[in-house]
């Protein structure tokens, strides 16, 4: 660098820095003295010298020079244009006069005529303008000086100069010189220190530049104060870089071209470079895949893709090498985009995308079959990439459950080997901070990434606000992305952040349109409201230099004074916990096992929703024991059972979960989870520490999470010990108990564990005879409670006695009546038959905040004074609950069937399942209206149960109480069937919806319960009929994959094939004809 560029640097960041005289005057140049603004002399770098023509070859050479080290020598010209050119827009401008100066040199043997040239970019934007400086006749082995004053047209811009010859010949230049008046760029002052200087100590922040923003004085300025890491936005890319004339056989030419000015700049400036990208499907030339290197011809074998691989990944690194030495290319992105948005593919194909080229196809799947090539171009980049540069892969959607787990896995397995160095997250996202892109989706993936031990990047960040949709979310996003990375790397014992890079200067250089104004500078180059809120994340007192940012290192967490490798309170942070499924999770002062506070966990929807935390194999290594603690409490005092599971990834890439500890919580109080000894499986990976409950789906607590050397013993809660008479559970049998036990038998017992203790006789009914025994007990006149020999009775409340046929015996039974279609004329109104009635009613739903519709028909002859079983049927998606009484005739059918004796008086309450407090219908097929369906689980039981019981004369117990859908209401009837099978003694389902079980598309729904959990929690329901449409378009074969499932889990039921049924009534009126004749009857 020059002493005057040197200057000149020094002069923009005294300016930018002081920011009050700036601040008042309009964006501008500042014009100084005379000065040498360029010095190119090619001893270090090539200074921004490219080629001119595709085959042309522009590199250093030693043997020939101008007072220097090294000279340019310009070569394999085809033409009398082709030569050598670099632009200098960011040192001159147009409308001013500068001297340019340098030196040519040739060996042919008669003269040669040199040409210095410039052609730069009218103001209309289109027009391209070439002017000659200087032409002059050099003769051959002497140095000639062209040398010439020059002012371009005012407003003109991409100012390149050219050297050619009026022939076709080799030649060299060297001593490249402009002297003119400094022009500094004012700018708009931000915060007193640049983002890099912010974060020094955390990570490095960056921008993108492209051929038009790196000769935009406006920006350059700005990306000299704020950022240490620039990528670039196209430059660098397979087509930009992939050169065909220099190309044969299995060599793939390389140019760095379109990339010279930036290149130059950044090595210029000492500014960190993200190199973007090697292997990637899209702007990657068809040729490169072809014999002959021919869009037309055939595409190659692997065995030769191959080979132009590895000869392009190594061609790239040497020629950054050769040209800019000095040049910090500390990341590169290895592999692009390779993981496909289809989660039929990420769980089928191992993430590859469709086999093609274009609209999405991936020319690489298409060549070698899979996603191999992957492992391969990582394995030649790590032979070739300079040791300092650390190796990439990148993706967008990388928050995508099912996408971000294909990701995770198969870069986990790269990075054991030693080809990876860390993820990139595009980071593509709009202000919504909830959503598909949500901060807790985006944070989640982000600490899986670092789970595995490597670094994570975030590669190309903007926050759009959707044409100002989410304008005043913008900056909390923006802030939440930040403050993630910074709390990720203060407490994450695996894999750091290293560097978070903004993907454009600001909003009017932009890949979306400017109307979403994604960036943190304004489209006048000023910093917004998102760039303050970036600023504000880290205190001054931990600011750094930004010249020298600290690399995060990772290593293994060192056990503290009591053994123990994390300790999390929950007093001032979360602890790098993560919300597992759709739930929220907070810090509260609520309640806590130890300290004031601990970490709330509400909203979940099933059981296995629940909180987890990453457990990386740096500090906990597989194959070796560990000790696990921690403390639960369910937040309304009832009663839980809460479970500790490992969740990993084997070996063979299944996601395996193994039950640590279980522990029954009652009364609010805290139990302790623990696992004192515990051996991380042997090639486990994607480790997560997860609490859940095996049932119960209200609020809980979590407190004084520890994980500690093997055998570390780990203080906790008491475990509640339930002992027959000891009512009050204090490990003593006095009188005390005996009032415990009065007081619950009269209004209700406090906890699970007081009336399981008050059960003195062990028949599951706490009544008079358990009192008289335990007062016996007290005078001495029994020394033990002796068991009822007549074992469990009926339940108070219950209406029918325990029903004596098993469910395979009835279900067995009701096989043969079966039938596909339903007999002629039972779905048609008949003359002298009650169909019942039929009334739309209105109950408060607290689940929602708001009065509710829901459908009662009630049977034939309805009197109050006796009592009916009960029937909920559930509409699909997108429909309310007046669709499924409609579309499968129940009143019809049930009206029939009742009057022929085939099925018993029922009510059939058809309710209103999408369940939001925020919405009151569904808005579209994505995961929070899905999820909303998930929800009414709640409303069903907390609020359309008791009206239902309460306002009609209904037999309860689950023997009187069945359940099915259609659809999304089938889906949600299996689960609420098999979650709750102690409410429900009858269980239907006819085309259900997928996303019950992982790895379904519906919604991208992440699964409401593992493949291993579709099976009844309590007792088993007597019948279970699945009905499937042999035409159905919409959910397919979903049903039988169910069926499939319960099969494996031991579950008895029936499966009921429409062979013409489609996604509608042709399945939804057999599935009720059938299960309307089989409810109710197992006596």
């Amino acid at each position: 660098m020059s002493m005057s560029k040197k200057k000149l640097l020094a002069v923009i960041t005294s300016v930018v820095l002081s920011g009050g005289m700036l601040s008042a005057m309009p964006l501008g140049n500042i014009t100084t003295a005379e000065a040498l603004l360029v010095d190119d002399c090619f001893d270090v770098n090539y200074d921004g010298w490219t080629n001119l023509g595709d085959s042309t070859i522009v590199e250093t050479v030693t043997d020939v020079n101008f007072n220097s080290l090294r000279s340019m020598h310009v070569s394999g010209r085809t033409c009398k244009d082709d030569g050598a050119c670099s632009e200098k827009s960011f040192y001159i401008d147009g409308g001013r006069s500068y001297k340019f100066d340098v030196k040519v040199y040739h060996e042919q043997p008669d003269d040669e005529n040199f040409n210095l040239s410039m052609t730069y970019l009218l103001p209309d934007g289109k027009t391209f303008e070439t002017k000659t400086i200087c032409s002059k006749k050099a003769v051959s082995d002497e140095w000639t000086d062209l040398e010439a004053k020059f002012k371009a047209p005012s407003g003109v811009s991409n100012l390149v100069l050219k050297i050619t010859t009026d022939s076709t010949a080799d030649f060299y230049f060297d001593d490249f010189k402009i002297t003119g008046k400094e022009s500094v760029p004012a700018t708009v002052s931000a915060a007193s220190a640049g983002l890099k200087d912010i974060y020094a100590n955390y990570f490095r922040v960056g921008s993108v530049l492209n051929g038009y923003t790196v000769n935009q004085s406006t920006i350059t300025s700005v990306i000299l104060k704020e950022y240490n890491s620039i990528t670039f936005e196209n430059e660098l890319k397979p087509d930009a870089t992939m050169n065909k004339s220099n190309s044969s056989g299995t060599n793939i030419g390389v140019s760095l071209s379109s990339a010279a000015s930036i290149l130059n700049f950044c090595a210029q400036n000492g500014i960190g470079v993200r190199g973007h990208t090697l292997i990637w499907h899209s702007q990657t030339p068809q040729w490169v895949f072809k014999d002959g290197f021919n869009d037309s011809g055939s595409w190659v074998s692997k065995d030769v893709m191959d080979k132009r691989m590895e000869s392009y990944i190594k061609n790239m690194f040497s020629e950054i090498e050769k040209q800019y030495p000095t040049l910090n290319l500390y990341a590169y992105d290895v592999c692009n985009e390779c993981v496909s948005d289809d989660s039929t593919r990420t769980k089928n194909n191992g993430g590859a995308r469709e086999p093609g080229y274009g609209n999405g196809k991936s020319p690489w799947v298409q060549v070698y079959g899979d996603n191999s090539f992957i492992e391969k171009a990582f394995t030649y980049a790590k032979q070739y990439a300079p040791s300092s540069c650390s190796l990439f892969y990148n993706d967008y959607n990388e928050y995508w459950d099912h996408k971000r787990d294909c990701i995770a896995s198969m870069c986990e397995s790269l990075y054991k080997k030693g080809l990876l160095d860390g993820i990139g997250m595009q980071s593509h996202v709009n202000g919504d901070i909830s959503g598909f892109s949500g901060v807790s989706a985006y944070t989640a993936a982000m600490r899986k990434f670092a789970a595995i031990g490597c670094q994570v990047q975030i590669t190309e960040l903007d926050v759009s606000t959707e044409s100002g949709k989410f304008a005043s979310s913008q900056p909390d996003k923006y802030k939440a992305i930040f403050q993630a990375a910074v709390d990720l790397n203060k407490t994450s014992s695996a894999g750091k952040v290293t560097a978070v890079c903004v993907w454009g200067p600001n909003d009017a250089n932009t890949w979306i349109d400017s109307k979403n104004s994604p960036l943190l500078y304004d489209t006048n180059n000023k910093p917004k409201d998102a760039y303050y809120s970036v600023a504000g994340v880290v205190p001054e007192s931990e600011w750094g230099d930004g010249g020298s940012p600290s690399t995060p290192v990772t290593k293994p967490v060192e056990p503290d004074e009591n053994g123990y490798l994390f300790h999390d309170d929950f007093e001032s942070s979360e602890g790098s916990w993560s919300p597992r499924g759709s739930v929220d999770m907070e810090i509260s002062n609520k309640a806590a096992y130890a300290g004031s506070k601990s970490l709330l966990v509400s909203g979940r929807t099933s059981e296995w929703n629940g909180v987890q935390k990453s457990l990386g194999s740096v500090t906990f290594k597989p194959g070796q024991s560990y000790s696990f603690s921690a403390d639960a409490a369910y937040a309304d005092g009832s009663d839980a059972e809460f479970i500790m599971t490992l969740q990993y990834t084997d070996a063979a890439g299944e996601t395996q979960y193994e039950h640590m500890d279980t522990k029954s919580a009652s009364d609010g109080k805290f139990v302790q989870l623990s696992a004192k000894d515990y051996k991380i499986p042997s090639g486990a990976s994607d480790v997560q520490l997860v609490i859940e409950t095996s049932s119960a789906l209200g609020d809980f607590y979590v407190d004084e999470a520890i994980a500690a050397v093997s055998g570390t013993p780990i203080d906790g809660p008491s475990e509640i010990k339930i002992v027959a008479g000891d009512v009050n559970c204090d490990g003593k049998i006095n009188v005390a108990d005996l009032c415990y036990a009065k007081a619950g038998v009269l209004t209700d017992f406090d906890s699970k564990a007081s009336a399981t203790a008050a059960d003195v006789d062990q028949n599951k009914v706490v009544n008079s005879k358990d009192l008289i025994m335990l007062q016996e007990y007290l005078l001495g006149i029994i020394s033990e409670f002796e068991k009822d020999p007549s074992g469990p009775v009926t339940p108070p409340g219950d209406d029918n006695p325990p029903v004596s046929i098993t469910p395979k015996e009835y279900m067995k039974n009701f096989s043969s009546k079966i039938a596909e279609y339903p007999a002629a004329g039972v779905t048609d109104m008949k003359g002298g038959v009650d169909y019942g009635t039929l009334k739309k009613y209105t109950y408060n739903s607290t689940t929602r905040g708001r009065m509710t519709n829901v459908n009662v028909l009630l049977p034939p002859g309805y009197n109050p004074n006796e009592k009916y079983p009960v029937l909920y049927a559930m509409h699909g998606y997108w429909e309310d609950e007046d669709s499924l009484m409609t579309m499968g005739k129940v009143q019809n059918i049930l009206g029939n069937l009742i009057a022929s004796g085939e099925a018993e008086k029922m009510i059939v309450v058809f309710p209103y399942i999408f369940t939001s407090k925020t919405q009151e219908k569904c808005s579209g097929m994505d995961l929070n209206n899905s999820l909303a369906y998930d929800n009414f689980i709640n409303d069903l039981v907390k609020d359309l149960m008791p009206y239902i019981e309460s306002n009609f004369s209904v037999k309860t117990g689950r023997e009187n109480t069945a359940i099915t859908g259609f659809s999304m209401g089938a889906r949600e009837s299996l689960f609420i069937g098999m979650t709750r099978s102690d409410l429900f003694g009858y269980l239907g389902s006819a085309c259900a919806a997928p996303g019950l079980t992982p790895g379904a598309n519906l919604s991208t729904h992440p699964g409401q319960l593992k493949e291993s959990e579709l099976k009844p929690k309590y007792d088993m329901p007597y019948l279970i009929l699945l009905t499937c449409g042999g035409t159905d378009s919409v959910v397919y074969d979903q049903p039988a994959t169910y069926s499939r499932f319960l099969t494996q889990n031991g579950v008895d039921h029936l499966y009921h094939l429409v062979s013409m049924g489609g996604h509608g009534d042709s399945s939804v009126q057999p599935h009720f004809y059938n299960l309307l004749r089989g409810l109710f009857k197992a006596k």
